[in-house]
């Protein structure tokens, strides 16, 4: 039986005349019969009872028409299920993401219409270190991390462990330290790092690269070199660590909206390297679910995607 014979048919059946179903398929009536007296033959049974009025189902009739609407029923939801898989709009994503990137970034990124309701996303939390080795090893589509900072008179790059990852840029942010709300610099606009002599609570990472890298630099130019470092496995500890007293810490801006009653985010005075949050995938990756995630996370202004050999050049994000 093909498609188009069952469609003949169901249209004889709901209309209950040869005519008015010509009419609805926008045929005319001799090449309908012709439909209809094939698929008998095919199936060996009458299938319709022909009289002045019309038509009337046999007993045969009316099982192949229960049948046949459900099986057009079943083929639309799997063309639509299909062009929704084809399309990014279904499916699954898993994103590893570095302890230190904001989850207001990870909002934005997945969120709302980026993706859609039946896209399910699977986040994992890792360290830096382990964000590219997770793509690099399939068990994730797409990885979120900091890039280390830029040294005056040096290209940007997304260090050795990206290499053969794509890489792009997807947000940028200013550093800005976290105070005990009775911290004597809480009550200022700007805070000057200079003028801090406080121990100093630091988000460790494992290779020194990323957040922690951008932390060190601002801190290096501030005095009391030899100030008590207390480490944190994350920046929710690090807040907590300021809290119970231990020090101040810095955290990117957008971190700033996550802190609690108790403690006092402020910018800061000096100038400090950007801190950049950045996207890596493997190139080969053809999910398409990917393809969607990363068209909305690369919508920034500069994106300033980076390649495989860690230069510049345009994705390939089609699809």
């Amino acid at each position: 039986m093909d498609l188009r014979g069952l469609e003949c048919f169901l249209a004889v059946a709901d209309h209950g005349s040869v005519s008015r179903a010509a009419a609805h398929l926008h045929m005319t009536q001799p090449p309908l019969t012709v439909r209809l007296q094939s698929l008998e033959r095919e199936l060996g049974v009458e299938l319709l009872v022909r009289h002045s009025k019309g038509v009337e189902l046999t007993a045969a009739g009316r099982l192949l028409a229960e049948r046949a609407r459900r099986l057009f029923a079943e083929l639309a939801q799997t063309r639509e299920m299909v062009r929704a898989v084809g399309l990014g709009t279904r499916g699954r994503l898993s994103v590893a993401v570095g302890h230190t990137v904001s989850p207001r970034l990870l909002a934005r990124l997945t969120g709302g219409p980026r993706l859609g309701p039946d896209v399910d996303v699977a986040l994992t939390d890792v360290s830096d270190a382990d964000v590219i080795e997770r793509v690099h090893r399939r068990e994730a589509h797409a990885g979120l991390l900091h890039l280390p900072p830029v040294e005056p008179g040096q290209a940007r790059h997304a260090g050795g462990r990206a290499r053969g990852l794509e890489v792009a840029v997807v947000a940028r942010d200013r550093l800005a330290v976290v105070l005990p709300e009775r911290h004597p610099a809480a009550g200022c606009d700007r805070v000057d790092l200079a003028t801090l002599e406080d121990d100093r609570v630091v988000v460790a990472d494992a290779v020194g690269e990323g957040l922690a890298a951008h932390v060190r630099t601002a801190w290096s130019g501030a005095p009391k070199a030899s100030a008590t470092h207390h480490e944190a496995g994350s920046v929710a500890h690090a807040l907590a660590l300021v809290e119970a007293g231990a020090g101040v810490t810095l955290v990117p801006m957008e971190h700033t909206a996550l802190v609690w009653p108790g403690l006092v985010p402020r910018p800061l005075r000096q100038h400090t390297g950007v801190v950049e949050t950045a996207v890596c995938w493997r190139p080969d990756e053809d999910s398409p679910v990917l393809r969607r995630f990363l068209r909305g996370a690369l919508s920034t202004p500069e994106p300033d995607v980076l390649g495989p050999a860690l230069g510049r050049h345009e994705p390939d994000v089609r699809g």
